[in-house]
C-alpha cells in the first residue's frame, strides 16, 4: 500500500484504497441500527446498549480502514476481515429485538398455517417425540452448534491458503444478512422456541450449551422466517464447494444436518428451514454478481 495522505492525494482516495467492499455493508447497516437505537432505544431495555455496541462497531472498523496496510500479519487486517463475521451475532440479537417497531405483533399463526399446509402436520413437534433417543437429541443439538464452525473454519482454510473467494464469501453472507434482518423487521415471527423446553430435558453436552448460548446472547425468539441458520450454512456450503468441490462430502451432510436440526430442536418451523434453503440459495448469487461487478482494490494481503 503506497496511498499516504499529503497534498495531492484527498483523504477519500486514502480510505478508498483501504476499505474492503464489505465495509460498506457493515457501515450502512450497523449504522441503521444506531439510527434505530437513538430513536426507538427508548422503548426496549436494551436501548441504550445497543448504542453503544452499535457506535463502537463503526469505530473499530473505521480505525481498521484508515490503518489497513494488507499485512497478512497484522492483528488489523485479520480483525477488518473478519468484523462482518464477528458482528453478525449482535446485529441479529438487535434486529430481532427491534422487529415489532413496526407491527406489534408477529406473523407466526401465518407461519405455522403455511407449515401446516406444506407439510401436513407440525414437524418440530413430531421429530424429537418420534425419535424418543437421548442421543439423537443431543446429535441434532450438535448440528445446530456446528453451524458456528461453518461460519469460521472454510474461511479460515481460504485465508491460510491466501484464496481470494474468502473475500466474496464474507461479502456474500453480509448481504444475504442484513437482507433477511431486515424482512425481520417488516414480518417479524418468534418460531417454534417455546417448545424447546418441553420436548428436550437438561442434556449433557450439546442442549445445555445451546441453552446457555441463547441465553446468554439474548436470542430468545425472533428472526425466525426466513431461517438465518439454514440460509447461512447453504450460502457457505456453496462457496466451499467453489473452492474445492471434493469439501462437499463434509460441507453437504453438514449442511443437511444442521437444517434438520433446525426443525428438530424446535429453534424453527420447517417452513422456516424450507425458506431459507431457498433464500440462502438465491443470496448467493445476488452477493456473486453484485461482488463481481464491483470494481475494488484487492483484499489480498501484500507479500
Amino acid at each position: 500500500m503506497d496511498i499516504e495522505i499529503n497534498s495531492k492525494t484527498s483523504f477519500w482516495a486514502y480510505v478508498k484504497a483501504r476499505i474492503f467492499p464489505t465495509d460498506y455493508l457493515v457501515l450502512f447497516y450497523g449504522a441503521f441500527l444506531l439510527l434505530i437505537a437513538l430513536f426507538f432505544g427508548n422503548r426496549i431495555e436494551e436501548g441504550s446498549n445497543f448504542l453503544t455496541l452499535d457506535f463502537g462497531v463503526l469505530m473499530i472498523l473505521s480505525v481498521c480502514i484508515y490503518f489497513e496496510r494488507r499485512d497478512y500479519h497484522s492483528q488489523i487486517y485479520w480483525i477488518h476481515v473478519w468484523i462482518p463475521i464477528l458482528t453478525l451475532a449482535l446485529f441479529y440479537t438487535q434486529s430481532t429485538i427491534f422487529d415489532n417497531l413496526i407491527f406489534p405483533h408477529t406473523f407466526d399463526p401465518l407461519l405455522q398455517r403455511w407449515d401446516k399446509t406444506v407439510f401436513g402436520v407440525a414437524l418440530n413437534t413430531k421429530l424429537a417425540p418420534l425419535a424418543k433417543s437421548s442421543f439423537i437429541d443431543e446429535t441434532m443439538h450438535g448440528f445446530y452448534f456446528f453451524y458456528y464452525f461453518m461460519l469460521f473454519v472454510p474461511g479460515l482454510i481460504m485465508m491460510l491458503k491466501r484464496h481470494p473467494l474468502v473475500f466474496e464469501m464474507i461479502f456474500t453472507i453480509a448481504v444475504m444478512a442484513y437482507l433477511h434482518y431486515i424482512f425481520f423487521m417488516l414480518f417479524p415471527a418468534d418460531g417454534p422456541i417455546d417448545y424447546h423446553s418441553q420436548l428436550f430435558g437438561k442434556g449433557s453436552i450439546f442442549i445445555p450449551l445451546m441453552n446457555l448460548i441463547y441465553q446468554t446472547s439474548g436470542q430468545q425468539g425472533g428472526g425466525a422466517f426466513p431461517s438465518t441458520h439454514v440460509s447461512t450454512v447453504v450460502v457457505v456450503m456453496l462457496f466451499t464447494a467453489k473452492f474445492r468441490r471434493k469439501s462437499l462430502w463434509l460441507t453437504f451432510p453438514v449442511t443437511v444436518g444442521i437444517i434438520i436440526a433446525t426443525v428438530y430442536c424446535s429453534y424453527h418451523y420447517a417452513i422456516d428451514a424450507l425458506a431459507g434453503i431457498v433464500s440462502g440459495s438465491l443470496c448467493y448469487f445476488l452477493g456473486r454478481y453484485i461482488y463481481s461487478h464491483w470494481k475494488h482494490p484487492s483484499e489480498l494481503p501484500v507479500e
